[in-house]
């Protein structure tokens, strides 16, 4: 006889689910995992070469080519009249149908000492991690809010959004990277209340994954220009491919997670930064590892800071 099976709070499968960033990376792991469990899936970035060979291998891997559906739209995300393009090309594509799902995953990494990095360098992490999902968030949310009935499933929808662990703990090199995902964070929490509001006419969950270091194209271009102390403060995270950041992102999902870390020290570190964050089910389990790693984490930064006066004295020569 089974045990207790919970109920797949993020069904996929015959839905359209719409990935930003999915042709490389976490996004196209995302993509390939989606088209495994049965979604039509549409994947949106820049390059147009690069989403041809994603699309490519997102076909390859679906449960039911001959029904599923994939499709690619190129676009600049951090242009918000591009946000409208689109959901309107994308609700056209899906018989006309708004798309049910949406998972941003565009965003870069620029890392570098906070002096050393140009003014320009604020205002582009800026539009490329954060602006690039609001307003696709704020485009899509338009006809869902509006024509609830504009889907044929009668399924929740689901934002999803991509933060990172730096939201949960500074580190050196990130000063511009981090605000940027620290805002991600603040937005799905905001709009995970403020969605309420059109409950139960439309149900429309948020959520937001934290992960740590990603094996991917975007970490080869990042470490290029990242700091020495930086690298040495992230040898203890072990680091994880895209596949496995992927799978462990919709198994949260299914879950019904609204914050989603994997790994031993993605969900210490969420645990101890939840403050009034929604916590996974009545939250106890959540709230006591919370208290322990709080604790823990006032070591850890003191450790840290020692570490990065230790290399600024060696390194930089100041007394």
């Amino acid at each position: 006889m089974g045990g207790f099976q919970s109920k797949n709070q993020f069904p996929v499968d015959g839905r359209t689910v719409i990935v930003t960033g999915g042709s490389q990376g976490m996004g196209k792991a995302l993509a390939e995992l989606l088209a495994k469990k049965g979604a039509n899936v549409l994947i949106v970035a820049r390059t147009v070469g690069k989403l041809e060979t994603a699309l490519k291998d997102i076909c390859v891997v679906a449960v039911r080519p001959s029904t599923q559906r994939f499709h690619y739209i190129s676009a600049d995300l951090t242009s918000p009249t591009e946000s409208t393009r689109i959901i309107t090309e994308a609700t056209a594509w899906n018989n006309n149908q708004t798309p049910d799902i949406l998972i941003c995953c565009a965003g870069s990494a620029t890392p570098g000492l906070f002096i050393d990095l140009p003014t320009s360098t604020i205002k582009e992490q800026i539009e490329t991690n954060y602006y690039s999902s609001a307003y696709m968030a704020h485009a899509f949310l338009q006809p869902w809010l509006q024509n609830p009935s504009g889907s044929k499933s009668q399924e929740a929808k689901h934002i999803v959004f991509t933060s990172s662990l730096v939201a949960f703990l500074p580190l050196v090199g990130y000063s511009l990277y981090t605000p940027s995902k620290v805002a991600l964070r603040a937005l799905s929490d905001t709009l995970s209340q403020e969605l309420l509001l059109y409950h139960p006419l439309c149900n429309i969950r948020t959520h937001t994954i934290f992960p740590g270091t990603i094996f991917s194209p975007g970490l080869e271009i990042e470490n290029q220009s990242k700091p020495a102390i930086t690298k040495k403060l992230e040898e203890s995270d072990g680091g994880q491919t895209c596949e496995e950041v992927a799978a462990s992102s919709i198994k949260g999902l299914e879950k019904g997670e609204e914050m989603i870390s994997s790994g031993i020290m993605g969900v210490a570190l969420k645990a101890g930064m939840l403050g009034s964050s929604r916590r996974n089910g009545w939250g106890i389990v959540d709230t006591v590892v919370g208290w322990i790693v709080m604790i823990v984490l006032v070591v850890v930064r003191r450790d840290m800071d020692g570490t990065v006066r230790k290399w600024g004295k060696e390194r930089l020569g100041k007394n």
